[in-house]
């Protein structure tokens, strides 16, 4: 059911969602928090569609912003969504026009639920620092996403898109971009885990110019310690991962199966299709609101790995920057330096993930780490699971 609500107030909506409450049966008891979008205009029905999904799984109140004509005559209308047309939430789309576009907390702030907490998420558009935009400051998660940030805000240019999350980073921040990579985290941390078990000394990351490679691999490097290189492709998405170990092995992960499935080769084995699936936006969107507290594997990689990774020449592409090696190992004199050794684990937003001690390599190529130590190993870095 759609209410529409010209030339009201926020008065005038929260008058109406009680009496929804009272004569139709429709209450805000069983919601966990508040879930408050900023968007234009043309992505209100998508964005309300992703919301109403992973409302299936976080029942919430749904609040709607979209702000036009900021110069024009204060305005307001609304709408107020619940039953088929709200999932498992109660959406409020509010169109303000003139002033009170530009003062988007104070119009929310008369609709957010009591004692709940409160989530912001752009899926468009973003500040340039989440936790100091109005908005922003209202709530303890802030949800962007890097790849239409990086479309629409730098003309295309992941590296200014990556440099904002780094430069604009708070605790409480996420991004779907990096969200979107978990079930390739876990698949390639499993894959580190088949017997039998030797050092990775270096990375191939296959994949776009987008914001989603230098993610990977930027984790990559700071998990392993090793050389991650960039292989560029035309697809839109990520493709294939590859890892070198120091017996002369490869390890490859091939997005080449359609819908949910990926090719898992190894060296000398038969190759295993494995789940692999590109996640929605309301996925995605799931993931984030599981867990309401700062996400530290994803602070620890945009405020320590990002950066040493762009600052190295983020992942060379395979085959010309990176040394003199050939595909079966690193190139000599890489800019990495000297490894340590590392864990790679999938640290998803929810806490879970695993994680292999695995040992690293030089810059040189010398493998120095002792293997995959799967009963026991030392300290994660920051941000990787436990």
């Amino acid at each position: 059911m759609i209410i529409p609500l010209y030339a009201t107030s926020t008065a005038q909506v929260a008058t109406k969602l009680v009496e929804l409450r009272e004569d139709g049966g429709v209450a805000a008891l069983g919601r966990v928090l508040t879930l408050i979008i900023q968007c234009e205009a043309a992505d209100i029905e998508t964005s309300i569609q992703a919301a109403n999904l992973a409302s299936m799984e976080h029942p919430c109140r749904v609040i709607v912003l979209t702000a036009e004509d900021l110069e024009g005559p204060a305005s307001m209308d609304a709408q107020i969504r619940v039953g088929s047309d709200a999932g498992a939430s109660e959406v409020i789309v509010l169109r303000l026009r003139g002033a009170p576009g530009g003062h988007l907390d104070a119009v929310s702030t008369p609709l957010l639920l009591p004692d709940a907490p409160v989530v912001v998420w752009w899926p468009g558009e973003r500040p340039a620092v989440p936790a100091r935009d109005r908005l922003g400051r209202l709530a303890s998660r802030r949800i962007t996403d890097a790849i239409t940030a990086g479309r629409d805000s730098f003309a295309g240019s992941p590296r200014a898109a990556l440099k904002l999350l780094t430069s604009g980073y708070s605790p409480g921040d996420s991004d779907l971009t990096w969200t979107r990579l978990t079930p390739w985290r876990a698949q390639l941390a499993a894959a580190l885990e088949i017997p039998p078990v030797e050092a990775v000394t270096s990375a191939t990351v296959t994949g776009p110019d987008l914001a989603a490679s230098y993610l990977m691999g930027a984790w990559l490097a700071d998990r392993l310690g090793v050389p991650v290189r960039r292989q560029p492709t035309d697809s839109p998405f990520l493709t294939a991962v590859e890892f070198h170990l120091s017996g002369g092995r490869r390890i490859l992960l091939d997005k080449e199966l359609e819908e949910a499935q990926a090719v898992l080769r190894i060296t000398g084995q038969v190759d295993r299709v494995v789940s692999l699936s590109r996640r929605s936006r309301a996925e995605s969107l799931a993931e984030e609101l599981r867990r309401l507290e700062p996400d530290e594997a994803y602070g620890h990689l945009v405020l320590d790995a990002l950066p040493a990774y762009l600052a190295a020449g983020a992942g060379a592409e395979a085959g010309t920057a990176g040394g003199t090696g050939t595909r079966g190992g690193p190139g000599t004199g890489t800019a990495d330096g000297t490894g340590t050794r590392g864990g790679i684990g999938t640290g998803t937003a929810d806490g879970t993930g695993t994680r292999s001690g695995i040992g690293t390599g030089t810059a040189g190529g010398a493998e120095t780490g002792t293997g995959a130590d799967l009963a026991a190993g030392p300290a994660p870095k920051p941000g990787g699971s436990p």
